[in-house]
């Protein structure tokens, strides 16, 4: 094992924490793996690895730009969403959606990244599509057939230039491939490689990461110990919902480019079961309850403080239920079963509040006092404040917030410290100001 890799990689990730906490929170969540037969560095959901001797070669500054890239690509879901795509276009296509972005928040990348403006603002999606027509007209508009490699080289070639077509397409951010020649990739080994260019683990060779900032791979379809659900639905949605938690993070500490914002919330909505995203929203705020009083005891003796887990258990979850008449019973009663249900996996105290215009009640539940159950009361108006101003009268600081409403009102406080998500029956409802919210598109 190469230690001054490893080190080099722990360093930018302890950096990231201090600097960056939007990728930080994400980049936590990644097991670090040496990998020598990649050609720079690789992220698939639960591992990133990386080239030691790339790693090495790397100012820190551009180690931490590369691990934001790779994290970006996660959040972007861009590890779940290839379906089939050629994997170094896709590469291509996800690079030109994501690198503007981490440019904006002040990040230097590798030299050779791709950023054309021209797909500035644009989905993964539809860049691929003009890349893969663009390569299209430049093979001779020749249909069918197994595609044609496109070499690092050329990639590099176009950095140089700036750029390649009357687009731009292939621009490479930076235009100084020699200004720091110990940044150039080693050349990837062949060990484990076959006659078709692919590594054990069906990848790609070094083609798979035409900007030299690490490429995006293929989430694994392993199931994560939960029953049912498609593993690659399952992945996409932990990583949507983290990547919502650590937004929320990054906008309490004041540290959030408004291009990054945008991407994450901007045409990310995920189509997904409304009890699963329930589900994730409560998991994910205990599994993130980091602290620096405990720091994780791994990095420790490399001088490395990074902040540890303090508990996976939620130290208080606060429930409000709007009972102002437009809810049915129905409706209240598929939510307090599945909020039910997934409580009981947690020791944890929970605050359940009613209400409509007013607080119409408030309950300090535990485990032993689950089922929920809530009356559909057909109650006056609205207001959401209520319950967010008696937590803060009591002096409670819950883990997550979750309330259940039609969104008719307009009466929102400011926003808490804490994750909220809106949990509503109707559809196309207009969004709330703050926090997530899910749709219940059945009962």
């Amino acid at each position: 094992m190469h230690e001054p890799a490893r080190l080099k990689m722990l360093q930018a990730r302890s950096a990231l924490v201090l600097e960056h906490p939007f990728f930080a929170a994400l980049a936590l969540r990644l097991e670090l793996r040496e990998d020598a037969a990649c050609r720079t560095a690789w992220a698939d959901g639960r591992t990133l690895g990386y080239n030691p001797q790339y790693i090495e070669a790397l100012p820190l500054e551009k180690v931490k730009g590369l691990q934001a890239h790779e994290v970006l690509h996660l959040a972007c879901c861009h590890h779940t969403r290839r379906a089939g795509r050629d994997k170094t276009l896709w590469n291509k296509a996800c690079d030109h959606a994501i690198n503007h972005v981490l440019l904006d928040a002040g990040l230097q990348l590798p030299t050779g990244f791709l950023d054309d403006p021209a797909h500035r603002g644009k989905s993964a999606e539809a860049i691929y599509a003009v890349l893969a027509d663009h390569d299209e007209e430049r093979k001779g508009g020749a249909v069918g057939g197994p595609p044609q490699e496109i070499r690092p080289e050329e990639d590099m070639e176009a950095g140089s230039s700036g750029a390649e077509g009357p687009e731009g397409l292939d621009t490479a951010g930076e235009s100084d491939p020699g200004g720091e020649e110990a940044e150039s990739p080693p050349q990837r080994t062949d060990d484990g490689a076959g006659s078709d260019g692919e590594d054990e683990d069906g990848q790609d060779g070094d083609s798979d990461d035409p900007g030299l900032s690490g490429e995006v791979r293929d989430a694994e379809a392993v199931n994560d110990g939960m029953d049912g659900g498609d593993p690659r639905q399952l992945e996409e949605d932990s990583w949507r919902v983290a990547a919502a938690q650590a937004l929320h993070k990054a906008q309490e500490a004041g540290q959030l480019p408004g291009s990054l914002e945008r991407l994450i919330l901007d045409g990310h909505a995920p189509a997904v079961s409304w009890r699963e995203l329930l589900r994730r929203f409560l998991a994910q705020a205990a599994r993130n309850d980091f602290s620096w009083i405990r720091p994780n005891r791994r990095h420790l003796h490399a001088g490395l403080y990074l902040p540890g887990l303090e508990s996976e258990d939620l130290a208080e979850v606060a429930v409000a239920v709007d009972v102002s008449g437009s809810i049915t019973q129905p409706e209240l009663d598929a939510f307090a079963a599945e909020l039910s249900a997934i409580l009981e996996e947690f020791d944890s105290a929970i605050t359940v509040f009613t209400c409509d215009a007013w607080l119409t009640s408030q309950e300090r539940l535990a485990r032993w006092d689950l089922p929920l159950q809530f009356q559909a009361r057909g109650g006056g108006g609205t207001d959401f404040r209520p319950p967010f101003a008696r937590l803060e009268e009591d002096g409670i600081n819950p883990a997550c917030f979750i309330y259940f409403t039609d969104l008719a009102c307009n009466c929102f406080p400011q926003e808490p410290a804490y994750p909220v998500l809106w949990v509503t029956p109707v559809l196309n409802p207009s969004p709330p100001p703050f926090g997530e919210l899910v749709v219940m598109e059945e009962c």
